[in-house]
């Protein structure tokens, strides 16, 4: 169901992407230098969405997100481990200074902990084992001057436990807070 959301977004972002891209068509070289004296003069509207934005990309870590817990209902933090890259729409919030809005659509791999708790394998109360698997995720991010802070969503599919993983392909939510040292 969030994928098909995420989907939507995708498309309005892409249909946003369109109409900003609009171009006028002209018949002769006359009436194109008319126009380009026009737009000189009363310059077009910029479609709102794509004013002070830009299409970004970089890299995301997750250390840590939060998992629905099945058996009574509560969370629980798990530390599986996400490297992977971002692609998204980054829209300046502020004038004056530093203030961005970043709505990154990612995808990587993830470091998945998997133990006698979460899975329905036959493991020993001492064995842990940590399993590849890839993950896609979305949300927000806020970048203040040197301050970032965001809120990402998304799903983990383990490779070698697959279904037998408890959170194989469910919702999981994360946070962070970041700090820019070297600008």
């Amino acid at each position: 169901m969030l994928f098909s959301g995420t989907t939507g977004g995708l498309f309005f972002f892409t249909l946003s992407f369109l109409v900003a891209q609009e171009t006028k068509q002209c018949h002769s070289l006359k009436s194109v230098q008319d126009s380009t004296e026009q737009e000189k003069e009363n310059p077009a509207p910029i479609f709102w969405l794509w004013r002070d934005a830009h299409v970004t990309g970089g890299q995301l870590t997750l250390p840590f997100k939060i998992r629905k817990s099945q058996e009574n209902n509560t969370f629980r933090l798990t530390t599986d481990v996400t490297l992977g890259g971002y692609i998204g729409y980054t829209r300046r919030l502020s004038q004056k200074r530093d203030f961005f809005l970043t709505v990154p659509l990612t995808a990587g791999l993830t470091f998945i902990n998997v133990n006698e708790n979460n899975t329905t394998l036959d493991l020993s109360a001492s064995d842990t084992e940590v399993v590849p698997g890839l993950t896609w995720s979305s949300g927000i991010i806020i970048q203040m001057d040197k301050y970032n802070f965001g809120l990402l969503f998304g799903k983990d599919y383990a490779s070698n436990v697959g279904n037998q993983w408890e959170y194989h392909g469910k919702l999981w939510w994360s946070f962070g807070i970041g700090f820019v040292f070297l600008q």
